[in-house]
């Protein structure tokens, strides 16, 4: 599954979300079990990623880099993160399995839309 969604170019949650959810689950058990999947398949890319800068590239890089990853940008991503993660767990949203599905499908179009070459 990690092949087919890097070869697509998408995570790995984008194909194991409808796979669970044919096999069965709700939006929400599938959603939930995706990003432990989608950390099994992002661990060895991220290590690649990490030590794919050479001596090379280190000249035009700037010191917030390691490797080929942005640590400030991850670092804003992380904070930003952690307070929303912190709320949801006490007080999870009650969101139909219906509307989340269909969501899940428009924000997947949305980001479709998004990578369009522009003319």
């Amino acid at each position: 599954m990690g092949a087919v969604a890097a070869f697509l170019g998408v995570g790995g949650s984008v194909m194991t979300v409808p796979a669970m959810r044919r096999a069965g689950h709700t939006m929400h058990t599938a959603t939930a079990l995706a990003n432990p999947l989608t950390l099994a398949i992002a661990l060895p890319a991220t290590a690649v990623s990490l030590g794919g800068a050479t001596a090379a590239d280190a000249a035009d890089v700037h010191g917030h880099l390691a490797g080929l990853v942005d640590l400030r940008a991850a670092s804003a991503l992380l904070l930003g993160a952690l307070p929303v993660i912190a709320v949801l767990r006490r007080r999870p949203p009650r969101i139909p399995d219906r509307t989340y599905a269909w969501a899940y499908v428009g924000l997947l179009a949305v980001v479709t839309v998004a990578m369009l070459p522009v003319a």
